[in-house]
């Protein structure tokens, strides 16, 4: 029996189809396309008419797949451009009339539980994660163990489009501070564009290779050598760096930012990535 989970996030619209095989799910087919739906929410609280096109066009070709894959059941989630903006149920409405399935809003909470599910299944890590999701609108941080739960307003590509500098992000990731004694025990797992970037980047994957992404580890201090990397580099040089697919290049040095700051709030002198996150989680809670 196979499944599907689609997600349509702030930066790109993602599908996966999977199939059971005893404790692991056995990918059939994965894709992901950059609409950027979250281009200019943070100016209209809109969704553009062209951002809004480009997923819709995207999802438009999602049924004959799943009739190919003879996808039993599946599930259609958007995420945090869709929760704000002031037009993001004629979005849902417009999408599911397109595609003919439904499309569901999920809250940040129901975000991280799914990325939290999927990470706990894809990582065999001998002590829960406290793991975090860093997407382009929000980024969701969750630790079943201790019952947290938290949503935060900064992303990738909201804090490029905002150009949101160092103290701007850490006053939006204000909740997290003093929260590292609490965290102490608990190694942290990234999931998201940001974190699989800062792995391939390391590798320096010219092809991406998920089997040698996901549960990589990266220290700060790498990070930080990544960070100060892509700061020199200008866009148009830095869409020809290995490891980092050229849609990306312009909200990266946000999103690796974020990443940074998270670890320092939290004293974490490494993360791991992690390729299994919303969509595996989606699936397993099929």
């Amino acid at each position: 029996m196979s499944y599907a989970a689609i997600d349509v996030g702030s930066n790109s619209c993602r599908l996966l189809i999977a199939e059971k095989d005893h404790s692991e799910l056995r990918i059939l087919y994965k894709e992901i396309e950059t609409t950027r739906i979250g281009a200019g929410l943070n100016q209209t609280g809109q969704i553009s008419e062209e951002a809004a096109q480009r997923s819709w066009r995207w999802l438009e070709k999602i049924q004959p797949l799943l009739k190919a894959y003879n996808v039993q059941h599946y599930r259609a989630v958007a995420t945090s451009a869709v929760r704000e903006a002031a037009n993001g149920k004629m979005f849902v409405e417009e999408a599911a009339r397109r595609s003919q399935m439904p499309v569901e809003t999920i809250s940040g909470e129901e975000e991280a539980r799914l990325s939290y599910i999927g990470v706990k299944k894809g990582l065999q890590l001998e002590h829960s994660p406290l793991v975090v999701d860093l997407g382009g609108g929000s980024t969701e941080i969750i630790c079943n163990d201790q019952d947290f739960v938290i949503s935060l307003p900064v992303g990738a590509v909201r804090a490029t489009e905002m150009q949101m500098s160092a103290a701007d992000i850490a006053e939006r990731l204000q909740p997290v501070q003093g929260m590292q004694s609490r965290f102490m025990e608990y190694p942290l797992v990234m999931v998201g564009g940001t974190a699989s970037t800062l792995a391939s980047v390391k590798l320096g994957l010219e092809i991406y290779d998920s089997r040698k992404v996901h549960g990589h580890r990266v220290t700060h201090r790498e990070i930080a050598d990544i960070y100060q990397l892509l700061e020199r580099t200008p866009l148009a040089l830095r869409k020809r760096l290995p490891g980092l697919q050229p849609e990306r290049a312009d909200i990266i040095n946000a999103g690796v930012l974020i990443t940074m700051l998270i670890m320092d709030m939290l004293q974490k002198n490494e993360l791991i990535v992690s390729d299994s996150d919303l969509l595996q989680g989606i699936i397993w809670s099929l």
